[in-house]
């Protein structure tokens, strides 16, 4: 192509139909952008654009390194004996006048992992100091992280910066924002792998060291594919590859220790030093790392010729080959991101030759180490290109890497296969769902017609009315309303319009409106606290109005304090919600961090534990705002007013108002929801009443008491344990919704109290055999305990006797009753079935029981008969609630104190040694249950 600017009418033609916007120039670019440069060794079949993983090794460098071995092979005594130091520092210096750096400083490790393992591995941290790191950190690199801060009783403190920011400084300021008086150590990424920013890590590095806080460099990717002055940079340590963009052989990398800080570290093998000759002459690094044992050089010794080809591989040398990947990545980067409706995740100038890009859900996980879209991209389209789930599955993101020899022309096909492969994904996604299709609820089928209506098993004569000719059915029903076997989706939508219209008519007193847990006999107390006649205990705005007056721990913390009050200064909060979210998300991790800390509970070992007695007990609560005139419910009224009487209703405005309702029922942990989901239930339940709102000329306070239900119900909704509820159960003024958990998926706050569950287990073996076993439901919540993974788990909120019986049962069925004091096989069975310590000491402590006083439960306990049926039990019976509706109370040293949401999170954690002693907390009951069967 001869001209220097691809014009709108020659992009359609290559992009094969990808359109673009008619009028303005895509962008100028060179005939850099549709040519490969240098001669590379990779197949002329396939379309190779993952140079990010594993690099590639141009034909010149690997004739270099063939002859280099052969060389070595025709006289190994000779060459290791006479040839190899000198050829050592040679391809040494050469790598540090590539840096701009001293060689002294500098020594050749296998790859980046091996280098950081030498760093990490080096330091001595005392119990409590915290490592930070981000969430863009390699794998290996958070395991060995984990591993060292285990050892010390050190903590890892992961900086959570999405891959959307807005420039170098937000990312230097989410970094900032994390550290705290114990902050010791950094592992900070150059360009990290997952995302590929370029990190603002200079300024990192000279922030954190005027804190007195070391930098470890993590610039596995920068060698090569940006200018890179090591010196200038000044880190503590930086560790990088040479094989990825230094077109190096694999199995070179390196490590650079700034001179003060060398005698701290230690290489992790112990070898003589391979300069016998002048010793005084070498540093300390030198001797260390000079050799560790015999190994082949020969990639390392290519090292000046990789040099010499970045230099020469296209015209403009290696400063060109920089600006020639960078533009094409950018430019790549556009194609993809407008042929797939994304926007820009970051500013071109926060990339150089990798791009990350996000894409829609994954509709099923890895398979063969592959998630189903980079299967195909390879096996369909011969494209071999990363898609990794992250931050975590079903979330994923695609990276786009360039190197010399890719071309614009393999982007344009990228472009059009992600778009075929996506569609063909929301295509077959369509098929499958029968849970919750959120855009069909447009169409008029979903609802279905009068005459379908009235023949579903929840009858017209329970007032669950959808339809819009019985919508005006003010009347309390006659009869009792009837339970509900599998509902689906649509009757608990339906329920839900039913309650609000309610609301609507005024008439909710004498409806099932609580979605459990129930306000019972705290009624009284919100029409006291409230002073407004129309609130009620079952109404989520009476419930916040309530919690936010009269229990001051549940207010927002003193730390946030400062952000809401700036907030309630805006003209509207809802719109200037988004621009202090970020802030108050790392104040609620520097919290967590900070109770854990105070709690001084420890890492849980990989042995755990078999007495309670190591577990930490005790709460250490935040210190809530204590604003004159509430500053909490200040906000909440606000937020309420604003959302209500701007009249806006766009998607953003309904996420941030539900991000608002959701952190002021749990300032700590409800942030940390994904309510995508949520959002488009609020707005699906909202389409359908907002005619009905606005013709009937409701008052404001109807209003909120409207959208603040809504909240309320849209996030009881857009649980998936709702979504596959299995009975609803009509109790008093309580909707009650069940579902089934799985066994193994449960996070426990709560000990189990080992008589009651000896009690059970008598009861359940002393029934015949053959009779399936049923149990009252168990209660669980969903929530985020404060583990590694960071992703939603069922929490058991009431029934941990329940459910230490019956994963008791299933471990005598599958091993036997083990011996007295034998726990080698509960180790096991908890270690196979994944589930966590304070399980195991349940186990333990039954089994003990069991030996010490219970010989003849024994006995019925290795009857076959009795047990087999738990052998295959996966899921127990659960009613579904939300935690943060609670006023959990605690008995502590014999006071009762209301808990904080964050205490569940924290002490549902398998990751550290806490957990309340059984019945330990009042979380309140519902007020009828139904036996169901285990399954």
């Amino acid at each position: 192509m001869s001209s220097t600017c691809i014009t709108q009418s020659s992009w359609s033609k290559a992009s094969d139909k990808c359109v673009l916007d008619q009028e303005e120039p895509i962008l100028d670019t060179t005939t850099a952008m549709v040519e490969s440069f240098g001669d590379w060794q990779i197949r002329s079949d396939i379309v190779y654009l993952d140079n990010g993983a594993f690099g590639a090794c141009p034909s010149m460098v690997v004739e270099k390194q063939q002859h280099i071995r052969r060389w070595i092979e025709e006289n190994p005594h000779e060459f290791f004996e006479r040839n190899y130091v000198s050829s050592w520092d040679a391809s040494r210096k050469a790598l540090a006048s590539f840096l701009h750096a001293d060689s002294a400083d500098l020594v050749f490790t296998p790859g980046a992992t091996h280098g950081m393992n030498v760093v990490i591995q080096s330091l001595n941290f005392e119990s409590g100091d915290e490592i930070i790191t981000t969430n863009h950190a390699y794998s290996s690199v958070r395991l060995v992280l984990e591993h060292v801060a285990n050892r010390h009783g050190a903590r890892v403190v992961v900086i959570d910066i999405p891959l959307e920011v807005s420039g170098p400084d937000a990312l230097l300021q989410r970094v900032l924002a994390s550290v705290t008086p114990r902050t010791r150590f950094a592992v900070i990424d150059h360009v990290p792998s997952r995302s590929g920013l370029i990190f603002p890590i200079k300024e990192i590095v000279s922030e954190l060291s005027s804190l007195n806080i070391d930098t470890l460099v993590d610039g596995a990717h920068a060698p090569g594919m940006i200018h890179l002055d090591v010196t200038d940079i000044n880190a503590a340590y930086y560790v990088a590859n040479c094989h990825k963009w230094m077109c190096a052989p694999r199995g070179v990398g390196f490590l650079h220790v700034r001179r003060d800080r060398a005698q701290n570290i230690k290489p992790l093998v112990i070898a003589r030093s391979p300069f016998v000759v002048n010793k005084s002459k070498h540093s300390h690094l030198e001797h260390s790392f000079g050799w560790m044992g015999t190994y082949c050089p020969s990639a390392v010794l290519t090292l000046p010729t990789s040099i010499s080809y970045l230099e020469t591989v296209m015209p403009g040398g290696y400063s060109g080959l920089i600006t020639r990947n960078h533009d094409l990545t950018v430019l790549a980067r556009r194609i993809v991101c407008r042929t797939l409706g994304i926007p820009l995740p970051c500013p071109d100038s926060m990339i150089g030759a990798m791009a990350t890009i996000p894409l829609p859900d994954s509709p099923g996980p890895e398979q063969e180490g592959m998630l189903p879209i980079q299967q195909i991209l390879w096996r369909e389209h011969g494209i071999v290109i990363p898609v990794y789930s992250w931050p975590s599955y079903p979330k994923r993101v695609i990276r786009l890497s360039v190197q010399a020899y890719n071309t614009l022309d393999q982007y344009l096909r990228l472009a059009n296969c992600l778009r075929s492969v996506l569609h063909s994904e929301k295509i077959s996604s369509q098929q499958r769902l029968n849970s919750w299709p959120l855009k069909s609820l447009t169409q008029s089928h979903a609802w279905m017609n009068g005459n379908e209506h009235t023949s579903t098993e929840y009858a017209s004569a329970c007032g669950h009315h959808t339809i819009s000719g019985a919508n005006n059915n003010a009347d309390c029903p006659a009869t009792p309303h009837e339970d509900i076997q599998n509902p689906t989706p649509w009757t608990l939508v339906a329920l839900a319009q039913s309650r609000i219209r309610r609301i609507m008519q005024g008439n909710f007193k004498s409806y099932p409106m609580s979605l459990y847990p129930t306000a019972g006999d705290l009624e009284m107390q919100f029409a006291a606290a409230s002073g407004r006649q129309s609130l009620h205990a079952n109404l989520e705005l009476s419930r916040i109005i309530y919690m936010l007056s009269c229990l001051e721990r549940r207010r927002i913390p003193k730390v946030m304090a400062p952000v809401v009050a700036r907030l309630l200064k805006t003209d509207d909060v809802i719109e200037n919600w988004a621009d202090s979210m970020d802030f108050l998300r790392n104040q609620a991790r520097i919290i967590v961090r900070t109770i854990t800390f105070d709690m001084q509970a420890r890492q849980t070992p990989d042995t755990f534990p078999v007495d309670a007695k190591d577990f930490v007990q005790n709460v250490t609560p935040y210190e809530p705002e204590s604003e004159e005139g509430n500053l909490s419910l200040d906000f909440w009224l606000r937020a309420l007013a604003d959302f209500t009487i701007q009249g806006q209703w766009s998607l953003a405005r309904v996420t941030s108002f539900l991000q608002i309702h959701s952190f002021l029922k749990d300032p700590v942990g409800g942030l940390r929801s994904d309510i995508a989901t949520q959002t488009e239930v609020f707005a699906l339940l909202f389409s359908k009443l907002k005619p009905e709102l606005e013709g009937a000329q409701h008052s404001k306070a109807v209003w909120e008491e409207v959208v603040a239900q809504l909240a309320l119900e849209s996030s009881f909704l857009s649980q998936p344990l709702v979504r596959d509820a299995s009975y609803v159960q009509f109790v008093g003024d309580q909707q009650l919704v069940y579902s089934y958990v799985d066994i193994d998926q449960l996070a426990r706050s709560e000990f189990a109290c080992v008589d009651i569950v000896v009690g059970m287990i008598q009861d359940i073996i002393g029934s015949s055999g053959s009779e399936q076993c049923s149990i009252v439901p168990i209660t669980v919540s969903s929530s985020y305990p404060i583990c590694s993974s960071h992703d939603a788990r069922p929490v058991i909120v009431d029934g941990n006797n329940r459910t230490t019986t019956i994963a008791f049962l299933r471990f005598v069925s599958i091993y036997g009753v083990p011996s007295a004091g034998d726990t080698d096989e509960l180790r096991e069975y908890c270690r196979d079935y994944g589930l966590g310590p304070v399980c195991f000491v349940d186990f333990c402590s039954v089994l003990q029981k069991l030996w010490e006083s219970q010989a003849d439960v024994i006995e019925q306990l290795k009857v076959p008969a009795k047990i087999m049926q738990f052998r295959g039990v996966r899921q127990l019976p659960a009613l579904v609630t939300q935690e943060s509706s609670f006023f959990t109370k605690t008995l502590m040293d014999g006071d009762e104190n209301v808990l904080q949401p964050v205490h569940q999170c924290i002490f549902a954690t398998d990751d550290l040694l806490v957990a309340f002693p059984g019945k330990m907390q009042s979380h309140g009951r519902a007020k009828g249950f139904i036996t169901m069967p285990i399954r």
